[in-house]
């Protein structure tokens, strides 16, 4: 069975964010989003919207391609 996309870009989010060895708060403050947005989001507990998802993509330094290769 395939995995959900929002929990296969929630795990995507949190590789990237580990890898800058940010915290949720961290990210969360530099993107301007909340906190608990960010915790749902890597768990795939929300679907993100489109410009959430550039503004992710920005704070991470990364293109929304990127972000989201090899996603399906």
């Amino acid at each position: 069975m395939a995995t959900d996309i929002c929990v296969l870009v929630g795990q995507r989010i949190r590789k990237l964010r580990q890898m800058r060895g940010w915290t949720q708060t961290y990210l969360s403050v530099h993107a301007g989003v909340g906190r608990n947005y960010i915790s749902d989001v890597e768990l795939g507990k929300k679907e993100i919207g489109l410009r959430n998802l550039y503004l992710l993509a920005q704070s991470l330094e990364v293109s929304l391609e990127k972000l989201v290769a090899g996603i399906n």
